[in-house]
This record gives structure tokens, sequence and C-alpha cells, in this order.
């Protein structure tokens, strides 16, 4: 049918159509599920017009169209492609960052998304990308950020209150993500992801098996033919299912994989490729972190510094190494040096309150997780720790107790918020027990 309408605008016109009449065809056809067909008329479309106005759409339709038919290299060519005729547009970033999640490199993965949602500050798309394989591969904390910034950005975004309860689930902090998916309810009705995963909260709570069936029912009725929907079906006839959502993609490397990576980067400095090798080390440090091999991952990232010592994401992966190996003030050194690079890194931060703490620096701590609440306005747990530290560790009562009071009012849903009267008492009381010393 499309060779007929091309071969009446032929005999019509008596010469070729224009291309962006054939890319128009093409993109009828994608559309229409005629793959072949439609990737046929759009690249003869940009043969005759390969700058056209139309050119770095129709590259990106390639490459979602070769993505479909399981062409990995064309389709990361054309959205590269389609990225270099329109480099501000965020869409084909996000779809080049998908592409390389996809295709196993998450680092470049990554930081294509990074970079797509830095380009559109409003869209949450990417965000909720990187929070979900971060999520799958045990990089909670990273996770977390990108959901409260999607929040932040978006206080109405249920999958990033969704995002927020799964790692809660992980964390096995039951009442916290039994509240998030009750405000992703409240935010969208007949949430699926809401429904299910209150489903599988309950069922880990002893004793709220008929619960747990009743939310796995209402995820059936809104979505019976849904993901998870034969997991659901399951649930309720009482068969007991493995929960597998979470379980990290990444394979398996052998230790000389790592090795392997750092070499690779040595070819692309040779070559003066710097931001190809910069993407390679990090390749290599999370390698190497995977492998669990402390040894190798300290070298690999004692190398990668060397080269690189402006990049603060390669000094937060030393900070986090150094508190993993108890090694809390050097892990401070470093990670003062990746805040002096990117003042607001939220990861950094986190990551300095940790240590803080570990170093009993209260003082430090204090001030980091005060910009941590800046940053992050829908963080629970930032403005916890801050209230804590302010009016247990520095013993600033009247701070803490306002703090207490300002996260009762920002989370009033948070099941701490039953802790606050009984932790705003308990200082009081230490307060009136301090001596006067002006009498």
């Amino acid at each position: 049918m499309r060779s007929l309408v091309v071969a009446v605008l032929l005999s019509a016109c008596g010469s070729q159509p224009p291309p962006q009449k054939v890319y128009q065809l093409g993109l009828a056809a994608l559309q229409a599920g005629q793959l072949s067909v439609g990737v046929e008329r759009i690249e003869e479309a940009l043969a005759a017009g390969p700058e056209a106005s139309f050119a770095a759409e129709a590259h990106n339709w390639l490459g979602l169209a070769y993505r479909d038919m399981g062409d990995g290299e064309k389709a990361k060519a054309a959205f590269e492609r389609a990225r270099e005729l329109a480099p501000a547009s965020a869409d084909y970033i996000y779809n080049l960052g998908c592409l390389e999640l996809e295709a196993g490199d998450p680092m470049r993965g990554i930081t294509l998304l990074r970079q797509a949602a830095d380009t559109a500050p409003k869209d949450t798309r990417a965000l909720l990308q990187i929070g979900e394989w971060t999520t799958r591969n045990g990089r909670w904390d990273l996770a977390k950020r990108m959901y409260y910034e999607a929040k932040k950005r978006d206080s109405q975004n249920a999958a990033a209150v969704v995002g927020l309860g799964r790692i809660a689930l992980l964390e096995n902090k039951l009442p916290q993500a039994e509240t998030l998916f009750m405000e992703a309810l409240e935010v969208r009705k007949d949430y699926p992801p809401a429904l299910y995963n209150l489903g599988v909260a309950h069922a880990l709570m002893e004793g709220h098996g008929e619960q747990a069936q009743e939310y796995f029912r209402q995820y059936l009725l809104v979505t019976p033919k849904g993901d998870r929907a034969a997991t659901a079906a399951a649930r309720i006839g009482g068969q007991p299912v493995a929960q597998t959502s979470f379980t990290a993609t990444a394979p398996e490397r052998p230790r000389s994989a790592a090795g392997v990576a750092w070499v690779e980067t040595q070819e692309l400095l040779r070559k003066g490729e710097l931001e190809a090798a910069y993407l390679q080390a990090m390749r290599a440090v999370e390698i190497a972190r995977e492998s669990g091999d402390a040894d190798q991952l300290a070298e690999v990232l004692r190398k990668a510094l060397q080269e690189f010592p402006e990049r603060a994401t390669l000094k937060l992966a030393a900070g986090e190494f150094h508190a993993r190996q108890g090694q809390p003030a050097e892990a401070k050194e470093v990670l003062l040096q990746a805040q002096a690079l990117e003042p607001g890194n939220p990861m950094v931060l986190n990551e300095l309150a940790r240590v803080s703490a570990q170093l009993e620096e209260y003082d430090s701590m204090a001030l980091v997780l005060k910009q941590l609440v800046d940053l992050e306005p829908h963080n629970p747990d930032a403005l916890w720790l801050l209230a804590d530290t302010y009016g247990d560790k520095l013993g600033m009562t009247g701070r803490g107790i306002a703090l207490y009071r300002d996260f009762e009012r920002r989370f009033p849903t948070d099941p701490r918020v039953a802790e606050v009267r009984a932790r705003i008492k308990a200082l009081e009381e230490a307060a009136a027990d301090l001596p006067d010393w002006d009498s």
C-alpha cells in the first residue's frame, strides 16, 4: 500500500517526492507497526535531505525502530546522530541513555540520563529511569537522590513516591513503605505499582495476609493483564512467591575484567579522548566494586584519581570506599574535595553526613545535613537526622525542638511522627535540668 502511494506521487509529479513527504510516509509506516518499510522510507528521506529540518527527529525514530528490531548498534548510531543534530533535545539524549543501560553500559547510560535530566529541568523521566536501575542494582542512596529530585520537580509524581517506597521495603522499613505507597494512591487513585507494592508490604507483615490479598485483588481489577498479574493472582491463591523484582541485573565479571577496563582507559588517554577515558575509568571502578576485591578497588581508585583529580564522582567513589573500609578520616578528606568540586551534589553531602557521624564531628554533620535538607525538601530522613543532631548530639534543644515540629508539619504521614512528642518532651526536660549559671 505504501509503495502504491509513492508510485502515485511519482506519477503525479513526474519526479521524486520531496524528502519531507517521504519521511512522513516512513513515519506513518512505523506508527502502523511496519518497521522495515518505515525504516526504508526514512533512510531514503535522509539520503535526500541529510540536513533537512526533520533530520534529527528522523534519526531518533530510526533509533527507536532499530531498537525494536533488535539492532542495538544501528539504534545507537541513529540516536547519536540525532543528538549531534539537536544537542539541546532531552528526548534524544534520554533515548540514547536508556539504550546504553539496556546494552549493559550503566556508567555511560546514567551519565547520559543525568545530562537529559539537566537539559529538561521540569522533566522527570530520566531521573526515574536512573532511580529504577540503581534500585535494582543495590545503589539505594543514588536511587533516593533521584526520586527526591523528581519529587522536587513534580510534587505530585506518584512514580517517585513508589520508588522511595520500594527502597523502604528493601531496607525492611515496612511502616514507612506502607505510608509512601498510600501517599502515591492519594496522588493517583488506583495507581497499579502502589497497589501491588502495598500487597507486598502487607505480605511481609505478620498477620496481614488478608490485607495483602485485598491489595492484590485491587491491582488485578485495575490491570488484569499487568506485568505482575500472574504473580498477584498466585499470591491471592496463597502460593508463596519469591520477591525478585529488585534482583540486580549486573552480570558477574572475572577479577581480571577491571584490569582490562583500566588498560582500555589508558589507551583512550593516549589518544587524547579524555571524556571517553573518564567513563571507561568509572567502568573499571564499578567492575572492581562488583568483584568484591577491596585491594583491586583501592588500586583502580588510586590510578583513576591520579588521572582525573578534578572529578567529583570519582572522589565520591573513593570516599565511599574508605567509609566501607572503616577509614572515616580518609573518607572525609576526599569527600570534602568532592564537595569543593560540586557543592550541591546530594550524594556527596549524604556521605559526608555519615562519616561526620562516625567521627562524632556533629557540628560538621549539622552543617552538611542543613544543606541536604535545603537541596532535598522532600527527604524526611535528612530533616529527622538534622533534628536529632541539633537536639541530642549538640544539645541545642530549642533548635532540635523546632526541627522536630517542622518534621511533623512537613511529613505528617511519616511513621516517625508518632515519636515527635516524646522526643520534644525529652529535650524540654533536659533543658529544664540544666543549671542556671546566672544565679
